[in-house]
């Protein structure tokens, strides 16, 4: 009896069939809040922008779409020191960019500062990063900033040349690597944490100089002197700049017991400040794309092809 003849050529011809298509799988989004299941096949992607410790901040991507955390005002507040004392360094804050991408797929993400939106929902446009005089972040340097190792966030980057006249300033936030592509093959979520640097632009308002020169004579008759100075920083407690003088003037007259008429006029002014309560939030966006190992698939939300 013969044996049935297998056909051994056509089991190759399938395995090229499934790596082709590996290769070209790409941007099959997930809204799984936990990573992207394992079981879900090469090109399945997850992204999300979250600050840490905040339960119900996590705002998952549809289908690659940008997400949004706000930087609260009343942590930009925080820069404001009430005493007027400097402050030994700048205020940090923290948010996230959270996904998985399997397969030979990866995750980079763009991070960009465009908007402040205060309460009663104004919208104030920063995209230039030059914030307005009358708030806190106007009168601060705030950047933003991958983390170290170990989410670290002392190393504050320098600004950089040409952009000293901005207040919010976004450093390396170009395609930031989230999880480079075809290193995930179990689906497990990957967070990147980010840092944000507030500043206070500390002007003293001014030194008070102090100079001593003292002069004595040594008992073998000969003279010693010494100079020594020193100087105080002239401060008040940190405001934004004000709004204007409120005056007051005031008359009186009364009739003495004696029959005699007294009169008075007396005036004062009151110095009007911004409340820094009212701060608005910093929306910060952040705006994924797929990377993919095959060298014909273009970074974006979708498949990118060349033209052939």
């Amino acid at each position: 009896m013969k044996r049935p003849q297998v056909s051994r050529p056509a089991v190759v011809v399938l395995g090229l069939g499934l790596w082709a298509g590996a290769l070209s799988a790409h941007a099959l989004w997930s809204e799984s809040r936990d990573g992207v299941q394992p079981s879900m096949r090469t090109g399945a992607v997850t992204f999300a922008g979250q600050v840490p410790g905040q339960d119900g901040s996590r705002v998952v991507s549809d289908g690659g779409a940008p997400v949004t955390v706000r930087l609260p005002g009343s942590e930009i507040v925080r820069v404001m020191d009430p005493e007027g004392t400097e402050q030994p360094g700048p205020v940090f804050w923290r948010f996230q960019a959270a996904g998985a991408a399997l397969g030979i797929t990866g995750l980079v993400f763009d991070v960009t500062a465009g908007s402040t939106v205060a309460a009663d929902g104004t919208v104030t446009d920063i995209a230039d990063g030059v914030a307005p005089d009358s708030t806190v972040l106007g009168g601060s340097v705030v950047k933003l900033y991958p983390a170290g190792t170990g989410g670290d966030c002392s190393a504050v980057p320098a600004t950089p040349p040409g952009e000293e006249h901005k207040n919010v300033l976004v450093i390396g936030g170009e395609q930031d690597v989230l999880q480079a592509a075809g290193t995930n093959r179990t689906g497990d979520e990957v967070v990147r944490e980010w840092c944000v640097a507030m500043d206070w632009l500390d002007e003293p308002d001014g030194f008070y100089a102090n100079r001593v020169q003292v002069g004595a004579l040594g008992e073998d008759g000969t003279l010693r002197t010494a100079v020594d100075e020193w100087e105080a920083r002239v401060g008040v407690p940190r405001s934004l700049p004000s709004t204007g003088t409120y005056g007051n003037r005031a008359w009186a007259e009364a009739l003495g017991l004696d029959g005699t008429e007294v009169q008075h006029e007396d005036s004062w002014h009151a110095q009007l400040f911004p409340d820094p309560s009212a701060e608005p939030d910093v929306v910060i966006t952040l705006d994924p794309a797929v990377t993919n190992l095959n060298p014909d698939v273009g970074t974006g939300d979708q498949p990118v092809f060349p033209a052939r």
